[in-house]
């Protein structure tokens, strides 16, 4: 058969590729190097691509693939499990490799779209045979990426950064609600806050398709925003608006640029409630809030403090301001996770607070997934935890911190394959999260792969050098190894009461009694000036086989509502407890399975 008469693959019929070359360049990439060792993205590859020279371009839609390529069931649902989009991730990452590496000079490209599983085929010529396409044509909808950044303070005052970064937050929050869409959340967006970066790199870092920029000139009552939206494979521009309005108009601003972003990607927003006539009060309490925020997102104690005083004069002055009550029982919670606080002692208010924020707007996605973490953690009421989040994401389905919430409950009750799917899709939503690269670790730890836990640790050290929850994680792996000396190094100079717990056991199970009783002796300083969880002494009396006072000591800390202790039913660490009949009656307090 001659090449004029074989069947062509491309949807520009002057650029088209036969169907037999673009078959003998998918042989050239399988069997190279960089894809031979993964028969997972060979796999892939090899289905997308037959599929479409085959003309079977329905078939190539994200559960179909699921299925089909990924073994999973017909009960699969793409909310939860993002298998598809990471391996999606991957394989585009692996081709870009390819070309640049062993595949320079080959003739013929096969190449996959950010948010389409349909490849593309083209020729490889040293002068390009079309123009560029549109720009933004080659964006799909059907899975687009975008990325927020923080807006940047125009202002001659300081003090109104938090403005501006509640402005771009305002922005994300509105693109959750698309369904489609996927939105990178905050805290990776806002790792480039004061940097002056390519939009290209922007793009490659977050595996975003758009980036949105904008700056924020306040003076009194005026207001002066001004954003752009740029496609990152090429770095131009799509759409770019200047906004002079009166302050009173930011909330209109905002949802003015979500739905230009939402319409250049061919995608709606939902109408959202209403908001009604905006008064002063309105714009003094939206300000109080997002300065506040911006102290939670710190989660030092300080900062989570000072947060709480600011949002209980906020509600005193605004009864009814929902994001305010759900940001308490957040800064609560934040403060009880990390150990600064008994959870018993916040109890109270998280649940009145909590409580209170939903009732005053259950269509947020934020109050029903800070609900849904209140009644999974602190009152074990997961089956509903589970609903709330459900709701969340169906309200707003780009939510990152839901599927991180969700991940987790579930892996309390030992379901890792679901909390390793929650945690992908969060971590999709949020790639340069430390605290996703933690969890990511801590549950290959609990399911006995090491090494993966190891890389996943480092990754997060990698985003934030000093992230305590990754540095816990590193010790309770070694000690897990039994490599007691690599506990010691990395946590020996910690004061996170944790910590302290762990490497007492180390010591003692290196049978070095006086700095094990040393540690003990540093808990017991450290309860004269805060509080300490009883859990940290129970994890010092695993190692040392007191086992008596470690089962004493976790009954303290369920009394306490010690958030971690959740996780007594696939922690490793308290193994040699199992066997023990008194280990049932402990779960059966956290609503656990034995």
């Amino acid at each position: 058969m001659s090449s004029r008469s074989q069947p062509e693959v491309s949807a520009n019929t002057a650029d088209a590729v036969p169907a037999t070359a673009v078959s003998d360049q998918l042989a050239r990439i399988v069997n190279s190097p960089r894809f031979i060792s993964s028969a997972r993205l060979c796999r892939f590859l090899t289905h997308i691509v037959n599929r479409t020279i085959h003309g079977d371009l329905d078939s190539l839609k994200e559960f179909s693939i699921a299925v089909e390529v990924f073994d999973r069931t017909s009960e699969y649902d793409p909310n939860i499990d993002a298998i598809v989009r990471v391996e999606a991730r991957r394989l585009r990452a692996k081709l870009k490799e390819y070309y640049e590496g062993p595949g320079r000079n080959n003739v013929v490209l096969i190449g996959l779209r950010p948010g389409s599983y349909v490849p593309i085929f083209r020729w490889l010529d040293p002068q390009p045979r079309n123009q560029p396409q549109e720009i933004g044509a080659a964006i799909q909808a059907a899975a687009a990426s975008v990325a927020v950044l923080p807006f940047v303070n125009m202002s001659s005052d300081p003090e109104q950064d938090y403005f501006c970064d509640g402005i771009s937050e305002e922005i994300i929050n509105l693109l959750t609600h698309i369904a489609g869409l996927k939105v990178i959340a905050r805290s990776s967006a806002f790792q480039f806050k004061g940097m002056s970066v390519d939009i290209r790199e922007v793009g490659r870092r977050l595996d975003a398709d758009v980036v949105i920029e904008g700056s924020v000139r306040k003076r009194g009552d005026q207001l002066r925003i001004t954003a752009q939206a740029s496609e990152t494979e090429s770095g131009h521009h799509l759409w770019s608006e200047t906004f002079a309005r009166e302050l009173k108009d930011v909330f209109a601003i905002q949802k003015e640029i979500a739905q230009a972003v939402g319409g250049l990607l061919r995608l709606h927003m939902p109408e959202l409630r209403p908001r009604a006539r905006v008064s002063a009060r309105d714009l003094e309490a939206y300000t109080r809030y997002v300065k506040a925020r911006v102290l939670i997102y710190q989660q030092s104690p300080e900062t989570l403090r000072a947060a709480l005083r600011q949002l209980r004069e906020l509600i005193e002055l605004f009864p009814d301001y929902a994001p305010a009550y759900s940001g308490i029982a957040e800064a609560n919670g934040h403060l009880a996770l990390f150990g600064f606080v008994s959870g018993r002692s916040v109890y109270a208010e998280m649940k009145a607070t909590v409580e209170r924020g939903y009732a005053l707007n259950p269509e947020s996605g934020e109050t029903c997934t800070v609900l849904g973490g209140f009644r999974a953690w602190y009152e074990y009421r997961r089956d509903e935890a589970y609903r709330l989040y459900d709701r969340a994401l169906k309200l707003q389905p780009g939510l990152a911190r839901t599927y991180r919430y969700r991940a987790m409950a579930l892996l309390c009750q030992g379901d890792i394959e679901a909390a390793e799917s929650g945690l992908r899709s969060s971590i999709e939503l949020d790639p340069l999260s430390a605290s996703d690269c933690a969890r990511t670790a801590y549950v290959n730890y609990v399911k006995g792969d090491y090494p993966s836990a190891a890389k996943d640790i480092e990754e997060s050290f990698d985003l934030d050098r000093d992230y305590p929850e990754a540095r816990f994680y590193q010790g309770l792996l070694r000690f897990r190894q039994e490599d007691y000396g690599g506990v010691v190094e990395c946590l020996s100079q910690s004061e996170f009461p944790f910590d302290i717990g762990v490497l007492a056991a180390a010591y003692a199970r290196q049978h070095r009694e006086f700095p094990a009783r040393e540690c003990l002796e540093r808990l017991s300083q450290l309860a004269t000036r805060q509080y300490v969880s009883p859990l940290a002494e129970a994890f010092a009396a695993v190692g040392m086989k007191h086992f008596d006072l470690a089962f004493q000591r976790l009954n303290e800390a369920i009394e306490d509502k010690t958030a971690f202790v959740n996780l007594l039913a696939v922690e490793p660490f308290f193994e040699p407890l199992r066997s023990d009949q008194r280990f049932p009656t402990l779960l059966k307090k956290l609503n656990l399975a034995a």
